[in-house]
Protein backbone atom coordinates (compact mmCIF):
# COMPACT_ATOMS: atom_id res chain seq x y z
CA UNK A 1 0.00 0.00 0.00
CA UNK A 2 1.50 3.45 -0.97
CA UNK A 3 2.42 5.96 1.72
CA UNK A 4 -0.37 8.62 1.52
CA UNK A 5 1.88 11.17 3.16
CA UNK A 6 3.47 11.42 -0.29
CA UNK A 7 1.48 13.11 -3.04
CA UNK A 8 1.57 11.76 -6.58
CA UNK A 9 2.68 14.11 -9.36
CA UNK A 10 -0.84 15.22 -10.28
CA UNK A 11 -1.75 15.90 -6.63
CA UNK A 12 1.49 17.76 -6.09
CA UNK A 13 0.91 19.91 -9.19
CA UNK A 14 -2.62 20.73 -8.02
CA UNK A 15 -1.32 21.60 -4.54
CA UNK A 16 1.23 23.95 -6.10
CA UNK A 17 -1.34 25.65 -8.31
CA UNK A 18 -4.27 25.84 -5.90
CA UNK A 19 -3.19 26.94 -2.48
CA UNK A 20 -4.25 29.79 -0.26
CA UNK A 21 -0.73 31.20 0.12
CA UNK A 22 -0.30 31.60 -3.60
CA UNK A 23 -3.77 33.11 -4.05
CA UNK A 24 -3.28 35.62 -1.22
CA UNK A 25 0.16 36.58 -2.50
CA UNK A 26 -1.03 37.13 -6.08
CA UNK A 27 -4.05 39.12 -4.92
CA UNK A 28 -1.94 41.23 -2.54
CA UNK A 29 0.55 42.01 -5.30
CA UNK A 30 -2.24 42.98 -7.69
CA UNK A 31 -3.81 45.20 -5.04
CA UNK A 32 -0.46 46.80 -4.24
CA UNK A 33 0.38 47.38 -7.91
CA UNK A 34 -3.07 48.80 -8.71
CA UNK A 35 -3.13 51.00 -5.62
CA UNK A 36 0.38 52.29 -6.24
CA UNK A 37 -0.56 53.21 -9.82
CA UNK A 38 -3.60 55.06 -8.48
CA UNK A 39 -1.50 56.88 -5.88
CA UNK A 40 0.90 58.08 -8.56
CA UNK A 41 -2.03 59.29 -10.66
CA UNK A 42 -3.51 61.03 -7.61
CA UNK A 43 -0.51 63.35 -7.46
CA UNK A 44 2.07 61.55 -5.34
CA UNK A 45 4.78 60.61 -7.87
CA UNK A 46 7.58 60.90 -5.30
CA UNK A 47 6.33 57.96 -3.26
CA UNK A 48 7.81 54.48 -3.48
CA UNK A 49 6.30 51.10 -2.70
CA UNK A 50 8.65 50.80 0.29
CA UNK A 51 6.85 53.75 1.91
CA UNK A 52 3.78 51.59 2.41
CA UNK A 53 5.52 50.08 5.45
CA UNK A 54 4.78 53.34 7.23
CA UNK A 55 1.44 54.21 5.63
CA UNK A 56 -0.06 50.80 6.41
CA UNK A 57 0.99 50.82 10.06
CA UNK A 58 0.90 54.45 11.18
CA UNK A 59 -2.49 55.36 12.59
CA UNK A 60 -3.81 58.88 12.69
CA UNK A 61 -2.67 59.30 16.31
CA UNK A 62 0.94 58.43 15.46
CA UNK A 63 3.33 55.83 16.84
CA UNK A 64 6.91 55.36 17.94
CA UNK A 65 9.40 54.19 15.34
CA UNK A 66 10.03 50.97 17.28
CA UNK A 67 6.32 50.11 17.22
CA UNK A 68 6.11 50.82 13.48
CA UNK A 69 9.12 48.60 12.83
CA UNK A 70 7.55 45.81 14.87
CA UNK A 71 4.19 46.11 13.07
CA UNK A 72 5.86 46.08 9.65
CA UNK A 73 8.32 43.30 10.58
CA UNK A 74 11.27 45.54 9.72
CA UNK A 75 14.42 46.42 11.59
CA UNK A 76 14.45 49.73 13.44
CA UNK A 77 17.18 50.90 11.05
CA UNK A 78 15.11 50.11 7.95
CA UNK A 79 12.03 51.77 9.38
CA UNK A 80 14.10 54.78 10.40
CA UNK A 81 15.36 55.16 6.83
CA UNK A 82 11.83 55.04 5.43
CA UNK A 83 10.62 57.56 8.00
CA UNK A 84 13.55 59.85 7.14
CA UNK A 85 12.54 59.72 3.46
CA UNK A 86 8.89 60.46 4.24
CA UNK A 87 9.89 63.26 6.59
CA UNK A 88 12.00 64.85 3.82
CA UNK A 89 9.03 64.53 1.46
CA UNK A 90 6.76 66.20 4.03
CA UNK A 91 4.39 63.28 4.74
CA UNK A 92 5.36 62.65 8.37
CA UNK A 93 7.00 64.47 11.24
CA UNK A 94 8.55 63.47 14.54
CA UNK A 95 7.31 65.10 17.70
CA UNK A 96 8.28 64.53 21.34
CA UNK A 97 6.35 61.73 23.03
CA UNK A 98 4.34 63.40 25.81
CA UNK A 99 4.84 60.29 27.99
CA UNK A 100 8.61 60.11 27.49
CA UNK A 101 10.41 63.23 26.27
CA UNK A 102 13.40 61.13 25.17
CA UNK A 103 11.23 59.28 22.65
CA UNK A 104 9.64 60.59 19.45
CA UNK A 105 6.22 59.96 17.96
CA UNK A 106 5.93 59.75 14.20
CA UNK A 107 2.74 61.33 12.94
CA UNK A 108 1.24 62.42 9.66
CA UNK A 109 1.59 66.00 8.54
CA UNK A 110 -1.22 67.82 6.75
CA UNK A 111 0.23 66.50 3.47
CA UNK A 112 0.32 62.99 4.94
CA UNK A 113 -3.32 63.15 6.02
CA UNK A 114 -4.24 64.40 2.54
CA UNK A 115 -2.40 61.40 1.11
CA UNK A 116 -4.37 59.07 3.39
CA UNK A 117 -7.60 60.56 2.02
CA UNK A 118 -6.37 59.90 -1.53
CA UNK A 119 -5.28 56.37 -0.66
CA UNK A 120 -8.72 55.49 0.76
CA UNK A 121 -10.32 56.58 -2.53
CA UNK A 122 -7.75 54.61 -4.52
CA UNK A 123 -8.37 51.51 -2.37
CA UNK A 124 -12.11 51.80 -2.92
CA UNK A 125 -11.50 51.94 -6.68
CA UNK A 126 -9.43 48.74 -6.57
CA UNK A 127 -12.09 47.00 -4.47
CA UNK A 128 -14.81 48.07 -6.92
CA UNK A 129 -12.81 46.46 -9.73
CA UNK A 130 -12.62 43.24 -7.73
CA UNK A 131 -16.37 43.40 -7.03
CA UNK A 132 -17.02 43.67 -10.79
CA UNK A 133 -14.89 40.57 -11.35
CA UNK A 134 -16.56 38.40 -8.72
CA UNK A 135 -19.86 40.07 -7.85
CA UNK A 136 -20.77 42.44 -5.05
CA UNK A 137 -22.12 39.80 -2.64
CA UNK A 138 -19.05 37.58 -2.99
CA UNK A 139 -16.79 40.61 -2.53
CA UNK A 140 -18.63 41.61 0.66
CA UNK A 141 -18.36 38.05 1.95
CA UNK A 142 -14.66 37.90 1.08
CA UNK A 143 -13.96 41.20 2.85
CA UNK A 144 -15.88 40.00 5.90
CA UNK A 145 -13.97 36.72 6.04
CA UNK A 146 -10.61 38.45 5.59
CA UNK A 147 -11.46 40.97 8.33
CA UNK A 148 -12.43 38.11 10.63
CA UNK A 149 -9.21 36.20 9.98
CA UNK A 150 -7.17 39.39 10.31
CA UNK A 151 -8.74 40.02 13.72
CA UNK A 152 -8.24 36.46 14.91
CA UNK A 153 -4.58 36.58 13.96
CA UNK A 154 -4.23 39.55 16.28
CA UNK A 155 -3.11 41.82 13.46
CA UNK A 156 -2.83 45.52 14.23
Amino acid sequence: MPDRSQLDVAELEEALQKNMGKALTVIARDYQKSAFKGILQAGHPELQISHQAVFLHLGLVGARLTKLAERASLSKQSMGQIINELEELGYVERIPDPLDRRAKIVQFTKKGRSFIQSSVTVGQTVEKRYAKLMGEKKMQRLCGLLDELYGKLGAT
